[in-house]
C-alpha cells in the first residue's frame, strides 16, 4: 500500500508539502475547494501518464493550466508538478528467472517531475526515480534503481545489471512517456505499473449505475458505475462463492428497510442486461428507474467491497454519503474498513458522521493556507485526545476544534 504521499505544485497543492502517512483505510474531511478531490486527482493523474502518457493525462485534466496550481503560475513560478510515492507491502508480486529464485517485491520509492510551464508545447519530464527492493529466499535484500531524465534512462539491476550502469539515450516519440510505464523489458518496472495499474477511483451516479449494458471480457465496475448490471449478472451465476450476489443482498437487507434481493435480466433485443430490486410487499420487481439513488449508490458500494476490491491494489472513493440516510454511516464504514483489510481505501467525505466511526489517525484534514492546500491527520491536533473524551470526533470538526472546515 502507499505509506506515503507527496504532492507538490499540482492543483492546489504548493511547494515544500511534507510526506502525507496513509494508513490501510483513510478519509479525507474538509471544506469544499480545499483540495480533497485534488488529492485523489493526483493519483488518478499518475495512473494515466504512467499506463499512457504524460501529454493524454495533461490532457485527461483539461491542459497544463489545470495541471500546474494557479497560484504559482500566476507568479510566474517555474516550479514543476512533483509526485513522489513511498509503496511498501507485502503483496506487491515477485518474478524468477528459469529455475533460479523467486524475487519478491517489498517497497518502491518513486519520484516524477513534470515540467508544464508552456501551454503550447508538450510537458517534459525532468526526473523520474524508482527504486524498489526485492528479497530471495535467504531474504537477502537486493535494490533496483532507475533514474531517467529529459535524455537518458539509467537502471541499476543487481541481478542482470552492468557495472556501472549504461545509459539508454530516450527515443523522441517516447519523450511524454514515463520510463516506469515502458517497463523496459525490466520486471521491478512491470511489477511497479501492475500495482498503479490496479487503482480503481470511483464518484458513483445513480442515473449512469441504473444503465443497461452488455458483459464484456475484462469487466470492472467504471467510475461512475458503468458495468453495475453486468457485474451483478455475473455474481447472480456464481452465487454461493466468496463475494457472490448472496453477500451483497445480504449486507443490503440490513441497511435498507423492505429490501429482499436483486436478480439481473437479459434485454435479448439489445444484448444487454439490466437488473431489478425485489421488495417485501410489493408484488413483482423494481426496475432500476424506479430504485431510489441511495439505494443504487448502496448497491454500487456493496459491489466496489465484495468484488473491486478483489481486483483493485487501491480504492479511492468521492463522497460515497451522497443519497444515503446518516444512519448508515457506520455500516459504510464497517463495509470499508473490511475492505482495507486487503487493499487500501481512501475516501473523501463531508459526512461528520464517518468520523464517529474513525480513529484520528484515518482522518485526514484538509484546509487552505495563504492559497494551498495543507493536509494534517486529525491526530496531530495536540488537544485531540483530550477532547474526545467529552465529544466525538465529528462533533469536534463540526466545531471547528480540528479544523477542516470553512
Amino acid at each position: 500500500m502507499i505509506t506515503e504521499l507527496t504532492i507538490e505544485n499540482f492543483k492546489s497543492f504548493g511547494s515544500a508539502i511534507a510526506p502525507l502517512p496513509l494508513r490501510p483505510l483513510n478519509f479525507i474531511v474538509g471544506a469544499n475547494a480545499s483540495g480533497k478531490t485534488n488529492l485523489l486527482s493526483a493519483l488518478r493523474f499518475l495512473k494515466i501518464a504512467l499506463l499512457q502518457n504524460v501529454e493524454i493525462a495533461v490532457g485527461e485534466f483539461e491542459g497544463p493550466g489545470e495541471v500546474r496550481n494557479k497560484i504559482q503560475r500566476e507568479r510566474k513560478e517555474t516550479k514543476p508538478v512533483r509526485l513522489r510515492l513511498k509503496i511498501d507491502g507485502a503483496k506487491l508480486g515477485a518474478f524468477r528467472f528459469g529455475k533460479g529464485p523467486a524475487r519478491h517485491a517489498k517497497s518502491f520509492n518513486y519520484l516524477v517531475e513534470i515540467d508544464l510551464r508552456s501551454n503550447d508545447e508538450e510537458p517534459q519530464v525532468q526526473r523520474e526515480e524508482l527504486a524498489a527492493d526485492f528479497t530471495d529466499e535467504r531474504q537477502q535484500v537486493l535494490r533496483y534503481k532507475m533514474l531517467r531524465n529529459a535524455n537518458q534512462v539509467t537502471i541499476e539491476d543487481p541481478v542482470f545489471g552492468h557495472a556501472p550502469p549504461e545509459p539508454v539515450p530516450i527515443a523522441p516519440q517516447d519523450a511524454t512517456r514515463l520510463a516506469a510505464g515502458t517497463g523496459f523489458f525490466s520486471p521491478p518496472l512491470i511489477l511497479f505499473r501492475n500495482y498503479l495499474e490496479g487503482w480503481s477511483f470511483f464518484n458513483i451516479s445513480p442515473s449512469i449505475a441504473r444503465q443497461p449494458c452488455k458483459e464484456v471480457p475484462e469487466l470492472a465496475l467504471g467510475e461512475a458505475g458503468e458495468y453495475l448490471a453486468a457485474i451483478l449478472h455475473k455474481l447472480e451465476k456464481q452465487n454461493g462463492e466468496k463475494g457472490s450476489l448472496e453477500q451483497i443482498v445480504a449486507g443490503l437487507r440490513g441497511a435498507v428497510p423492505g429490501f429482499k434481493s436483486v436478480r439481473t435480466k437479459s434485454l435479448e433485443v439489445e444484448g444487454k442486461w439490466t437488473f431489478q430490486v425485489v421488495e417485501d410487499r410489493i408484488r413483482g420487481a423494481i426496475n432500476p428507474r424506479s430504485v431510489s439513488d441511495g439505494t443504487i449508490r448502496l448497491l454500487a458500494m456493496m459491489v466496489i467491497a465484495h468484488w473491486s476490491a478483489r481486483r483493485s491494489t487501491l480504492l479511492a472513493i468521492e463522497e460515497p454519503e451522497n443519497g444515503l440516510h446518516p444512519h448508515l454511516s457506520k455500516h459504510i464504514v464497517d463495509l470499508l474498513r473490511t475492505a482495507s483489510k486487503t487493499r487500501q481505501v481512501i475516501v473523501t467525505t463531508h459526512n461528520p458522521d464517518f468520523l464517529d466511526e474513525l480513529e484520528p489517525e484515518e482522518v485526514i484534514l484538509c484546509d487552505k493556507s495563504e492559497g494551498f492546500t495543507a493536509v494534517r491527520h486529525a491526530s496531530e491536533v495536540a488537544e485531540v485526545t483530550s477532547f474526545r473524551k467529552r465529544f466525538r470526533l465529528g462533533e469536534l470538526w463540526e466545531q471547528g476544534a480540528l479544523g477542516g472546515i470553512p
